[in-house]
C-alpha cells in the first residue's frame, strides 16, 4: 500500500492553466513560494506551497501520517450521544419499547409469550406449525402478494419459536416503518390455516424432525428440557411430534392464548411515538385481559437417554443443573461460570478469544476421543437450565462423563483464581457488548428484556455488574445449581455410558 494519497482539486476560474504553469516554471515565483515559510508540515515543496497558496488548485501528495490540509482534526469531534430507551403501554396492556438508534434503517419485531410451554396434549405441536405458517399465506392475502408487498418496501422479515414465546421480526428503511410493521402484525395475527397451508407447513415440519433426527447436540438439548422439568411446561417438546396438524387446532392455539397482555413491541432507530401509534393501529382492537400468565415449570432432573443410529457412531451427553432464572441474583455469574468452563469442539482455529484457556479446552478436550465439549446456561422467566453438553466416540465416553463430572465438582471444591476470573468476566462482557452492536440483536434484548423484567437494562449497566463479580459470587452461584438434583439426557451409542447413580456419585 502506498504510503500517500493523491488530492486532485478544481482550478477557480480566476487563475488560468496558463498562469499556474507560468508560475510553477518562474523561478522568481518558487523562490516567493518557497519564502512562505507555511507552518502546515503538509507543506513540504514549493509545489505544494502554491497549491496550499491558490486555494487548492493542484494535486498534491499528503502523507497517511498527517493531518490533510482543511480538514478537521480527529481530536476535535463530538462523542455520539447515548441511546435512549422508552416503554409505554397502549391503553389495553400492550407494551411498546424503543430506542434511538443513528442510521437510516430501523429494526422492529413482535414478541408474543406463546410457546411449547403453553401447549396441552391436544394442541402438542402447534407452536412448531406456527413457526412455519409466518410470513406465508394470511387471511388478507396470498404468500406472493405478502412476499410481494414486503420485497416492494424493501424489507427483510424473519419469525422464530422457543419454548416461551414466538418473535416477529423485520428491518427496513425508517421511512417505510409503518407499511412493514403492518404486514408484520398481520403475519402474527392473521396466519391462514387452510388444508392447503396446513399441508406445506408438514412438509417442512417432516423437515425438521427428520433433521433433527441427524443433529445429536439439538436432539439432546431437547431430551435435556423434557427429564428436567418432567415432560411438562419447559419440558414440552419443541418440536411437534406429528406430521400432520388440524388448521382449526392451530388457530384455536394462537387465539386463546393471545392477550394484550402477552404482546410486547419494540423498535429500535424509529421515534417512539411513531412506534406506539403503528401498534395501536395493529393491535387496538384487541380487548384488554384474556389468556392467562403461562404456568411455571418445576424442575425435577432425572435420566433420559435415546438410542439411535448416528453415521459415527458417538454418543451425545448432558449433564445438566437447575441453572438461573433471569430475575435470579445469580443469573450474571452463572453466565461467568459458563465462560470459565467454555469449550468448543475438538478442532480449533486457535488464536485469542477462542476460549484455547478454558477448563474445558485443557482438561476435557484433551482425551482424543471427546468431539466436543461445551458449557451451558439457558435462562427463562421462573427457572434455568446449567450445564455440560459432550459428543464423545463411544469408546471414550465413560472417560469422558468422568472428566466432565470431574470440571463440575471442582466449581465447588476449589476457588477460582483473580486470573480466570478477570478472563471470565472480560470474555462475557466482551461478548455481550460485541453483540450489542448490531440493531436486530439490541431490539431482540429490549423487547426480551421488557416481556421479563418490563424495563431494559443497558449493556453499559450489565457490564458495570458483570466487572463487580467476585470469585465468591461465582462459587455461592455454583453451589446453588450443583445442589440440584443432577438431569443426565443422553443421545446415539447411549449404552456406553455410566449409570445415573454412578454419575451422581462421580460428582459427590
Amino acid at each position: 500500500m502506498a504510503s500517500s494519497r493523491l488530492l486532485t482539486c478544481r482550478l477557480p476560474s480566476v487563475l488560468g492553466r496558463t498562469q499556474l504553469r507560468a508560475a510553477f516554471s518562474s523561478g522568481a515565483g518558487l523562490a516567493r513560494c518557497m519564502s512562505l515559510q507555511h507552518p502546515n508540515p503538509n507543506i513540504r515543496t514549493s509545489q505544494d506551497q502554491l497549491w496550499y497558496r491558490f486555494h487548492n488548485v493542484w494535486p498534491v501528495q499528503v502523507p497517511m501520517t498527517v493531518q490533510m490540509p482543511g480538514t478537521t482534526s480527529s481530536e476535535e469531534g463530538h462523542a455520539a450521544s447515548e441511546p435512549v430507551q422508552k416503554v409505554s403501554k397502549l391503553p389495553n396492556g400492550i407494551r411498546v419499547a424503543s430506542e434511538t438508534s443513528h442510521g437510516l434503517g430501523a429494526s422492529m419485531a413482535i414478541f408474543i409469550q406463546l410457546g411449547s410451554v403453553d401447549e396441552t396434549p391436544e394442541t402438542s405441536g402447534a407452536t412448531h406449525f406456527l413457526q412455519h405458517l409466518s410470513f406465508k399465506a394470511t387471511e388478507k392475502r396470498s404468500h406472493f402478494m405478502l412476499t410481494r408487498a414486503i420485497e416492494k418496501l424493501g424489507g427483510h422479515v424473519a419469525s422464530g419459536a422457543s419454548r416461551d414465546g414466538i418473535t416477529y421480526a423485520g428491518e427496513c428503511l425508517s421511512s417505510n416503518a409503518e407499511g412493514l410493521f403492518a404486514l408484520m402484525a398481520e403475519a402474527a395475527l392473521y396466519p391462514r390455516t387452510e388444508d392447503l397451508d396446513i399441508t406445506l407447513a408438514s412438509q417442512l415440519v417432516a423437515q425438521d424432525i427428520a433433521n433433527s433426527a441427524k443433529n445429536g447436540n439439538a436432539r439432546v438439548l431437547d431430551a435435556l428440557h423434557e427429564v428436567a422439568f418432567n415432560g411438562a411446561g419447559l419440558g414440552a417438546p419443541l418440536l411437534s411430534a406429528r406430521e400432520h396438524m388440524d388448521g382449526a387446532v392451530v388457530k384455536r392455539f394462537l387465539t386463546s392464548n393471545l392477550s394484550p397482555a402477552r404482546i410486547v413491541v419494540a423498535g429500535v432507530g424509529i421515534d417512539h411515538a411513531r412506534l406506539a401509534a403503528m401498534a395501536a393501529d395493529a393491535f387496538g382492537h384487541l380487548p384488554a385481559g384474556g389468556a392467562p400468565a403461562q404456568p411455571a415449570s418445576q424442575y425435577v432432573g432425572g435420566d433420559y437417554r435415546i438410542p439411535a443410529a448416528l453415521d459415527k457412531g458417538e454418543v451425545h451427553f448432558t449433564l445438566g443443573f437447575k441453572g438461573a432464572g433471569v430475575k435470579d441474583k445469580n443469573m450474571l455469574a452463572a453466565a461467568a461460570l459458563q465462560t470459565l468452563l467454555g469449550g468448543g469442539d475438538s478442532f480449533s482455529a486457535g488464536g485469542p478469544g477462542k476460549g484455547l484457556t478454558s477448563r474445558l479446552f485443557t482438561n476435557v478436550l484433551c482425551d482424543p476421543g471427546v468431539l466436543s465439549s461445551s458449557a451451558f446456561s439457558v435462562s427463562y422467566q421462573d427457572t434455568g437450565l446449567f450445564g455440560i453438553q459432550t459428543s464423545v466416540s463411544p469408546e471414550s465416553a465413560a472417560d469422558a462423563v468422568s472428566l466432565v463430572c470431574k470440571e463440575l465438582a471442582r466449581l465447588r471444591r476449589q476457588p477460582v483464581s483473580a486470573e480466570e476470573l478477570a478472563r471470565a468476566v472480560n470474555q462475557t462482557r466482551s461478548s455481550l457488548l460485541m453483540n450489542l452492536e448490531a440493531k436486530g440483536i439490541v431490539c431482540e434484548d429490549l423487547g426480551r428484556q421488557v416481556i421479563y423484567y418490563g424495563e431494559r437494562v443497558s449493556g453499559a449497566k450489565l457490564s458495570q455488574q458483570l466487572q463487580a463479580l467476585t470469585a465468591q459470587d461465582l462459587s455461592r452461584a455454583a453451589e446453588a445449581i450443583l445442589s440440584s438434583p443432577l438431569s443426565v439426557a443422553a443421545y446415539g451409542n447411549v449404552s456406553a455410558l455410566p449409570p445415573y447413580e454412578t454419575i451422581k456419585a462421580l460428582l459427590a
